[in-house]
This record gives structure tokens, sequence and C-alpha cells, in this order.
């Protein structure tokens, strides 16, 4: 059954034009589903994944959440010694590593096509930044991407990389601004209103489409699960409704019972120019083809849950 109906369409339609007519008998017993519930069905096919940086903030809950959903989830990480070695010797060359990534990916892919076996998926992380242009217009998957930011630049031409090869299921996620659990780019205020110096970036004027890791960590299970479908498509994943810099800060302010001015300054960094940028983003493509929906509280309604969660991270 479905908006259309589908089968059950010949019915409306005969009865309509004066003959209403089933085949067989009445007797006959049929087994329907809902077109809705089939599109949010639960896929019960257990599927290998490895999750690159699954210590890291949202590397750790996407992991979690796999591993809750019953697939055999494996992780790759790096030892905090390691890290620090790298950073002392090499320089930051996202696009070199990332294509590193994808040039294996896609030899593997193309090696299980010519064994006959079932298409690779490599599901990659990227962004709302990507997208620049007009801040107060709402933004889809199709809409063109024009950003400035350095930070970000690059990742585009990654994206392209990704979807458009016919070697795998290539699929990317475009996040809003994480938070929940020990705070990601939010443990800044909190930790700067315990300090006596609540800070933001820009002026309250602001406005973040944001997304708690847990929200995140389902849309990637929901990508899993219906990978060989949904191959070479981009999904926004952001709660339904963007959130001002002055209002998040200001609910800081109250549940830390900061005394102090709230500060806003100019962006000093790639970084806090990024954290300045107004973003509004449509999420509906994500709602109708992965069934994914925001569960989790936004971050003013749900402040006093975010504040204990980073107490219990940090303290």
């Amino acid at each position: 059954m479905a908006a259309c109906h589908t089968i059950t369409a010949l019915w409306s339609e005969g009865a309509i034009k004066g003959e209403l007519c089933g085949v067989g008998s009445k007797e006959i017993r049929w087994s329907l589903v809902h077109v809705d519930n089939l599109a949010d069905s639960h896929f019960d096919t257990m599927v290998k994944v490895l999750v690159f940086g699954a210590t890291g903030f949202i590397g750790f809950s996407v992991a979690q959440a796999l591993a809750r959903s019953g697939h055999e989830t494996f992780g790759l990480y790096r030892k905090v010694e390691k890290s620090k070695e790298l950073a002392r010797n090499e320089s930051n060359e996202p696009v070199k590593y990332t294509k590193i990534i994808l040039d294996a990916v896609f030899k593997i892919g193309k090696k299980r096509l010519e064994n006959n076996e079932p298409k690779l998926t490599f599901i990659s992380i990227t962004g709302i930044w990507v997208y620049g242009g007009n801040p107060y217009k709402i933004k889809y998957e199709s809409t063109p991407l024009n950003t400035n930011l350095e930070l970000v630049v690059w990742r585009p031409s990654i994206e392209q990389i990704i979807i458009e090869s016919k070697v795998i299921n290539g699929i990317v996620i475009r996040p809003g601004i994480v938070y929940g659990k020990s705070g990601s780019s939010t443990a800044l205020w909190f930790e700067g209103a315990t300090k006596g110096e609540l800070c933001g970036i820009g002026s309250k004027d602001v406005r973040w489409s944001l997304v708690h890791v847990d929200d995140l960590a389902d849309s990637f299970v929901r990508a899993v699960e219906r990978a060989d479908l949904i191959g070479g498509q981009i999904f926004n994943i952001v709660n339904n409704q963007s959130e001002s810099l002055g209002d998040m800060l200001d609910a800081i302010a109250r549940i830390t019972e900061y005394k102090g001015e709230v500060k806003y300054k100019s962006p000093t960094s790639e970084f806090e120019k990024a954290m300045a940028n107004t973003g509004i983003f449509s999420n509906k493509k994500a709602q109708s083809i992965l069934g994914w929906n925001q569960r989790q509280l936004g971050f003013v309604d749900g402040i006093n849950t975010w504040w204990n969660s980073y107490k219990a991270y940090t303290q």
C-alpha cells in the first residue's frame, strides 16, 4: 500500500468506473505492508564494519551504535603517543591522507567486483561547512557548494570522488555541529563558563544547525543497512531547527550559574571563521530515504542534560 496504492489502485479505479473486481475468490487472504513501514523497516542482514577513528568523539558513538544494532564492528585508532609523533613530524595534509585511504578502498572494491562479491560500501563524513553561499537560505543536498573556508575547501572534490565511484557504494554524511556527551565544540562554552569567561565567536545572531552525536550515529547505522540502495547519495544530518548563538550561550550561562558578561569576539583562525558561520539546512532527504529523525532534544531545550553529561565526562 502507498500514496498511489500500487496494486490496490486497480480496485479504487474500478470502483470509480463502476466495476469493482477481484482476482480469485473472496476467501483469498493477502499479507500487506504500507510503503512507509517498508521504508522504515530494519534490515536484518548483519554486516562487517570498519570504523576509522573509532575512539574519537563521533567514531566511538558510531561504533557503539553499529555494534548495538548487531553488526560485527571493528575500529581503527591511533595511540595517543603516535598521534603526537605524527603531529611533530608531519604537516597537516588531510587531502593526501584521505586519498591514500580512498585508493586502498577502491582497489579492494574493484577486486571484490572481479571476484563477483558484493559491492564494498564506504561512508564518508564531511560536514555542512562545505556549502557556503547565502547563510539564511535553506541548503539542500542538491544546493551548489560555494564555500570559501580554507578548513574545508578541499572536501567537495573528495565527496564527488566517493559518490561517483563505480566500484563501491559511496555515501557521504554531512552532519551539523555535533553536541552531547563530552560536548565536542560546545565543550568550549561549558569550560569557559566554569572558568569565568563565556565567549562566542561572531555575534549573538549567528545561527547553528546542530545534531546530537547519538542521532548522528543512528544515521550511520541506517546508511549501512541501506547501502545497496543508496550508493552515490549525500545526506544532511541536522536537527529540525537551527539555534542562535545568543540563545545557546544564554542557556549555558543560566545552567552553569555564570555571573559574568557573555562576550562575543571576531574570528581569528580558520576554525573560528567556520564557527562564526550561519547555516540553515534541510534534513528531509534523510527523513524520507533513511527513515532518520531527530530524537534528542535540541541544545537549548536539553541544556540541563548536556551540562550534566559534560560534567560526567570531564570531572
